[in-house]
C-alpha cells in the first residue's frame, strides 16, 4: 500500500479548504490544531487501507508537526495528536496494530504550500516477515540464503521501497543464524543472508548507497537454539529504516 499523505494548511485558508476538501482529501489538518477536516472521501480512504491489511499486519501512523505550531495538547508534540486521532478512525483494530510516532518536518507553516499532516503505511506481518521489537524479522531456510518465488516477502519489500522513495532513510540489514554450525560458517551465512534481501531491495529499484548490511552470525538469537522452532526463527535478517 502506498504511503498516503495529508496536506496541512494555515489558518488564512481554513475556509478554502473546509469547502473544497469534500471534493479533494478524505480529511485534513489546519494549523496548531488537531482537529482535522473530514471529506466525503473518507469512507472510501479507510476501506481501502483496511481492506488492504493482512490478519496479522500493522498500520504505522505518523503525525507529522512543525515547531512554529503551539501544542495546547497533553501529547509531547502535535504530531503525536494528529497520529492518535489518526488512529481512533480505525476502532475495529486493536492497539497491537499499530505504531504511533511523530516526525518533525522542516518546511515553514507561513508559506502557502501545503505539506504532509500525517502518513500511514502498512507494516506486513506473516510467515516470511514480522516485527520483532520494532525490527522487521525476514526468515530463511535451514543453512540457506535463498529466498526465491516468496510473495509475501517481495510484497512487503515492495512496499517498503515505495516508502523509502519519499523519505532520505536507509535500511539497515543484519543477517543472523541458528547455531548448528561453526562461528566462523555462521558469520559468512549471516553476511550472505543480508546481502540476499540487499540484492532483492536493488532489484526493486532501492540505491544500493541507502543500504546497510552487517552479520551477528549466531551471536544474537531470538529465540531457543535448542528447539526447531528456535532455529527458524533465529535464521533470519532484522530490517530496520535509519530515518
Amino acid at each position: 500500500m502506498s504511503e498516503y499523505e495529508a496536506p496541512l494548511t494555515d489558518n488564512k485558508r481554513d475556509t478554502m479548504f473546509s469547502e473544497k476538501v469534500a471534493a479533494t482529501d478524505p480529511l485534513l489538518f489546519t494549523w496548531s490544531d488537531t482537529v482535522f477536516l473530514k471529506g466525503d472521501g473518507l469512507p472510501a480512504f479507510l476501506d481501502s487501507i483496511s481492506d488492504q491489511l493482512g490478519p496479522n499486519d500493522k498500520l504505522e501512523i505518523i503525525g507529522k508537526y512543525a515547531e512554529q505550531e503551539q501544542n495546547q495538547t497533553a501529547f509531547s508534540s502535535l504530531g503525536l495528536a494528529r497520529a492518535h486521532q489518526i488512529r481512533s478512525l480505525f476502532p475495529q483494530l486493536t492497539a497491537d496494530r499499530f505504531n504511533v510516532k511523530d516526525e518533525l518536518v522542516e518546511d515553514t507553516l507561513a508559506s502557502n504550500d501545503p505539506y504532509a499532516a500525517f502518513a500511514i503505511r502498512r507494516i506486513i506481518n506473516n510467515r516470511s516477515v514480522r516485527e520483532f521489537e520494532g525490527r522487521m524479522i525476514i526468515n530463511f531456510p535451514h543453512a540457506s540464503n535463498q529466498m526465491l518465488d516468496n510473495e509475501e516477502l517481495d510484497e512487503y519489500l515492495q512496499d517498503l521501497v515505495q516508502y523509502l522513495s519519499q523519505t532520505d532513510g536507509k535500511v539497515s540489514l543484519v543477517g543472523h543464524t541458528d547455531s548448528s554450525a561453526s562461528t566462523a560458517r555462521n558469520e559468512r551465512l549471516g553476511h550472505m543472508r543480508a546481502d540476499a534481501i540487499e540484492r532483492l531491495l536493488v532489484r526493486i529499484g532501492l540505491d544500493p548507497d541507502r543500504i546497510i548490511t552487517s552479520s551477528q552470525g549466531e551471536l544474537r538469537p531470538i529465540a531457543d537454539n535448542t528447539t526447531p522452532q528456535g532455529r527458524r526463527m533465529n535464521r533470519r535478517v532484522e530490517l530496520t529504516i535509519i530515518e
